[in-house]
C-alpha cells in the first residue's frame, strides 16, 4: 500500500537567544491509507511541533514531506486547499465556538467546505449519533461535559469525511474512563471512515489504539 504522507530528514529549528532548539531533528515517518499511528512523548519532546509540520500548519528547516505527490511549501494556496479537503483536526483544548449548539458546531465544517445548512445540519446529526450524542445535540458547550464536547469537536474534525485526521492531545482534559469512550467512538468512526489518524499523545488508553505505537523525545524517535 502506498504511503499517504511522507516526510524524510524533516527538521524544525528554533533560535532561543544563541541557543538552537531542535524540535524536530532529522525525522523520517509515514503514513498508509486507514493506518493509525499513536505517538506518545513527555511534553516538550517535539510531538506538538511534529504534527504542526505534517499538517502544514508550520513550516520546516530542513527536509522535505509529501502528501500524495504533492511536496509541501511549494504552493501555499494548495497546501491550504489540501487541509481544508483532506484533514481533520481536533486539539487537547474542543475550540467549540460557545454561542452554537453541538449540531450547528459540527455543520458550520461542512458549510465552510460549500455544503447547503440543510445537507451540512442532517449530517451533523448523523455523526453526532454516531458519537452517542443524540440526546445532546441541541445543547450548547457549556451544558456539555468535558467528554461530550471533546466528542463533539471529533465529530466536527470528521464530519467531512477527512483522508487524514490529526490529533494533538485530545484527551489531555479527561479522566481515564471518559477518555477510553472518547477513544472507543473515535476507533468505530475513523475504521468506517476509512481515515488515518495520527495521534500525539501522554495518555496510555492509546496503547491498543494504534497500527503503529512511536515514542519521541528530544526531536527525534526513540
Amino acid at each position: 500500500m502506498n504511503n499517504l504522507l511522507e516526510a524524510v530528514n524533516l527538521s524544525r529549528y528554533f533560535k532561543e537567544g544563541n541557543e538552537e532548539i531542535k524540535a524536530v531533528n532529522n525525522i523520517n515517518f509515514s503514513i498508509k491509507e486507514n493506518e493509525k499511528i499513536v505517538i506518545y512523548g513527555r511534553s516538550g519532546s517535539g510531538k506538538s511541533t511534529l504534527l504542526n509540520l505534517l499538517s502544514g500548519l508550520d513550516t520546516y528547516s530542513s527536509g522535505q514531506i509529501n502528501y500524495r505527490n504533492f511536496l509541501y511549501n511549494n504552493n501555499q494556496n494548495k497546501l491550504t486547499k489540501l487541509r481544508k479537503d483532506s484533514m481533520g483536526f481536533v486539539y487537547q483544548f474542543h475550540h467549540l465556538l460557545k454561542e452554537f449548539s453541538a449540531v450547528e458546531n459540527v455543520a458550520l465544517s461542512s458549510m465552510i467546505l460549500g455544503e447547503n445548512k440543510k445537507k451540512s445540519m442532517q449530517d451533523a446529526t448523523s455523526i453526532l449519533n454516531k458519537f452517542g450524542l443524540s440526546e445532546r445535540l441541541k445543547h450548547f458547550p457549556s451544558q456539555l461535559s468535558g467528554g461530550e464536547k471533546q466528542r463533539v469537536a471529533m465529530a466536527r474534525a470528521l464530519i467531512n469525511k477527512p483522508e487524514l485526521i490529526f490529533l494533538d492531545e485530545p484527551t489531555g482534559n479527561l479522566d481515564a474512563d471518559t477518555s477510553k469512550e472518547v477513544i472507543n467512538y473515535l476507533q468505530l468512526i475513523a475504521k468506517e471512515f476509512k481515515s488515518s489518524v495520527i495521534v500525539a499523545t501522554h495518555d496510555p488508553e492509546f496503547r491498543n489504539f494504534g497500527d503503529k505505537i512511536l515514542t519521541m523525545d528530544s526531536g527525534v524517535f526513540v
